[in-house]
């Protein structure tokens, strides 16, 4: 009941509702709430939700009739156990207290429900990938709000769909336990924060679920999750470095002995463990569910299977790479690197034909750090780092010689972009910039930038208002301060309507130390209205509120205290008389 008055709450202050109406409302969401918590059936919910569409037919509002739409839909699409899910989002604070540690203490994936396999509506028959993903975390915030990422990626996708997730904690910060380690290290404050925080208890919370995960060959069941977490590199901004955990997750799942291209034991027909491999940093969140994300991949009939993405919403060239080249003259991108004297002509081995090619012309490209990959695009990535003379290998060592900034924007582009064997991979778009075979999609990840402001032809892309991070922020991150001048951008419920229209899969930068409203809205969650061909236009991103910037922007004003008030209409007497 709560989760499916959510959405109802959320569009509210939209629209007007008459006080007849208002009263209908109110006595059905009495009778919703009576029957819910005496386990009354579906059935009998519908047909309470359709007598309130039914006395509201005429209304001069046509809206409230579609919140009662919504509300059916909602009510009988989202899964028992999602339903519960969500709910336990909802309303929480961020302080972690004993209530939110309930929630973390609890892996509640699909396969540990044992109703789960009893539900038409679980879309296990429907052709999805099999995904491997890696958690990046780096400080106080990332880790906490990493833990609302892991929640959403393990507790909505069907089981075997998500494959592996692994977790990377940044050096600085590292996942020593208090249990284990004896030295009394005060000066390193950060020591911790990974033991003390929600995601260390959901991540043991699953690991102690057998049928939610399973570590390297501790458990047979091949549809559990391989989770694990690590920490191994200490990455710089704008250095190296940041590639540092990508590499080491592609190079993790290429030669892991569990996810080799072999048989499973439990199949008659060859089937590989990880389909896809999708990078992300702990302050992002999917606006679909985990198993929505499996379907639209899948190799064969999925409308992103086989398809590369190694760009975000704030390229200027959308879900393709841009070329150094498309940058004007005296653009700081291309400046930057000419003054390396890059791009230049590297010789390397071409691992597919196995020809030694001798300064060949490589073009540098402009993409994103996070990124949805094919296996086969990670395998050769992998290859061309571990051959001396690969042409990963010599791109790295072109750019850590010459000392070039943003790599982390620019190697898997330009690797992507001048490898002719996987041209076929590239995003195919149409007239207006969107995914030919998926036209709602113009970007894998939705973000909010001014990196190109001005852009590079002269035009600011940015022209709504910011969220800032409220007074609290500091202490709750452990000190760390606002966003970059040219971001990302902290996103909120203003930018829902931007989510929507642009059909990303992913948005970040996502904090509920910000605007915890999208922590508690997301994933969007519709189960048996999709469809298996996939072409049905009505999708999850339909569900979202078409809420955006006021146009003459917002400004916050602090709470009327009345106390406060009286405080300061007296100290103003004192100071009249004192004159």
């Amino acid at each position: 009941f709560t989760a499916t008055m959510h959405s109802h709450a959320v569009s509210r202050p939209y629209h007007r509702i008459q006080s007849r109406q208002i009263q209908i409302h109110l006595f059905v969401s009495y009778i919703l709430f009576f029957f819910s918590s005496h386990q009354a059936s579906g059935a009998l919910a519908n047909d309470l939700l359709d007598k309130f569409a039914k006395l509201n037919r005429g209304a001069e509002n046509k809206d409230v009739k579609a919140k009662s739409d919504s509300l059916k839909k909602e009510s009988h699409h989202i899964h028992p156990v999602e339903r519960e899910n969500r709910n336990e989002y909802r309303n929480q604070p961020a302080d972690g207290n004993a209530d939110l540690d309930k929630m973390w203490s609890q892996c509640k994936c699909p396969a540990n429900d044992p109703n789960y396999y009893n539900h038409g509506d679980n879309q296990s028959g429907f052709p999805s990938a099999r995904m491997a993903y890696l958690i990046s975390v780096h400080n106080k915030r990332t880790i906490h709000d990493g833990a609302f990422l892991l929640k959403a990626l393990m507790e909505t996708s069907h089981p075997g769909n998500t494959a592996i997730i692994l977790i990377h904690v940044d050096k600085r910060v590292g996942v020593a336990s208090r249990e284990d380690d004896s030295s009394q290290d005060e000066e390193n404050k950060n020591k911790f924060l990974y033991d003390d925080s929600p995601l260390k208890k959901y991540v043991d919370a699953c690991l102690a679920t057998p049928l939610c995960t399973r570590v390297d060959g501790s458990n047979s069941n091949e549809n559990a999750t391989i989770l694990e977490v690590s920490s191994h590199f200490s990455p710089e901004w704008s250095k190296w470095s940041m590639n540092d955990p990508t590499l080491w997750a592609m190079d993790y799942l290429s030669h892991h002995p569990l996810l080799q291209r072999a048989q499973s034991r439990n199949m008659t027909s060859p089937k590989l463990s990880w389909d896809v491999f999708i990078n992300l940093s702990g302050d992002t969140l999917p606006v679909i569910s985990a198993q929505r994300i499996a379907q639209l991949f899948e190799p064969n009939q999925g409308p992103l299977g086989n398809t590369n993405f190694v760009t975000s919403s704030s390229c200027v060239t959308g879900l393709l790479p841009t070329s150094i080249y498309d940058f004007p003259n005296g653009w700081m991108k291309r400046v930057h690197y000419f003054q390396r004297h890059i791009p230049k002509k590297l010789s390397y081995v071409d691992l597919t034909t196995g020809e030694y090619l001798i300064d060949d012309e490589i073009d540098i490209y402009f993409g994103s750090q996070w990124m949805a990959l094919t296996r086969d695009f990670v395998e050769f990535v992998v290859r061309s780092m571990d051959h001396p003379n690969g042409l990963g290998n010599v791109l790295k060592d072109s750019m850590v010689n010459t000392g070039v900034s943003m790599t982390d924007e620019t190697f898997f582009a330009t690797m992507l972009m001048n490898s002719p064997s996987f041209e076929h991979t590239l995003p195919v778009l149409n007239e207006v910039g969107a995914l030919a075979r998926f036209p709602t999609m113009y970007a894998l990840r939705y973000e909010r930038m001014d990196e190109n402001t001005p852009n590079a032809w002269g035009e600011f892309r940015s022209v709504e208002p910011l969220y800032d991070v409220p007074p609290k922020f500091s202490k709750n991150t452990d000190g760390e301060a606002a966003a970059k001048p040219w971001g990302p951008y902290f996103l909120g419920v203003y930018d829902l309507g931007n989510i929507r229209d642009s059909g990303a899969i992913f948005i970040r930068k996502v904090s509920s130390t910000v605007d915890e409203n999208l922590v508690n809205m997301l994933p969007v969650v519709r189960k048996s209205e999709s469809p298996r061909n996939l072409d049905l236009p009505a999708w999850e991103w339909d569900e979202l509120p078409d809420i955006n910037w006021p146009s003459l922007g917002v400004k916050i004003k602090d709470p009327f205290v009345w106390r406060y008030y009286d405080e300061a209409k007296e100290q103003k007497e004192n100071d009249y008389n004192n004159e």
